[in-house]
């Protein structure tokens, strides 16, 4: 694990049908991406009900480990991040406190959505 700086924040269309957001991270003079199409796409059914919340519980959770106010003011957070694989699968504030994983956050809402429980197969 190691802390890197937030460098832009993004949210983006796609195919016109889904929402993503992402964050841009520095971590010792490497670019990394958190978030984005590969972790989740909000929207398949235009925001119906039947929708999880992808993109807000997102946005949310970024902002409450960087104790954010708004989304612009996460650039140039500071967060520790825990990668795998090349890839940032979970942010935390630099105190290491409190993780985010949105895969396993994810999960763990279409779980509770389908009103199945058990562990996620996710690790933080």
């Amino acid at each position: 694990m190691e802390i890197g700086s937030i460098k832009a924040v993004h949210i983006y269309v796609h195919d016109e049908h889904f929402v993503t957001a992402e964050l841009e991270l520095n971590i010792k003079g490497v670019n990394y991406a958190f978030g984005g199409e590969r972790v989740f796409r909000s929207g398949y059914h235009g925001g119906d009900r039947c929708d999880a919340p992808y993109l807000g519980r997102f946005l949310f959770r970024c902002m409450q480990v960087c104790k954010a106010d708004s989304w612009d003011l996460l650039k140039n957070q500071k967060v520790l991040a825990h990668t795998e694989d090349g890839q940032v699968v979970a942010i935390a504030d630099v105190s290491g406190n409190n993780w985010f994983n949105p895969r396993l956050e994810f999960e763990l809402m279409d779980q509770e959505k389908h009103g199945l429980t058990g562990q996620p197969s996710v690790t933080r």
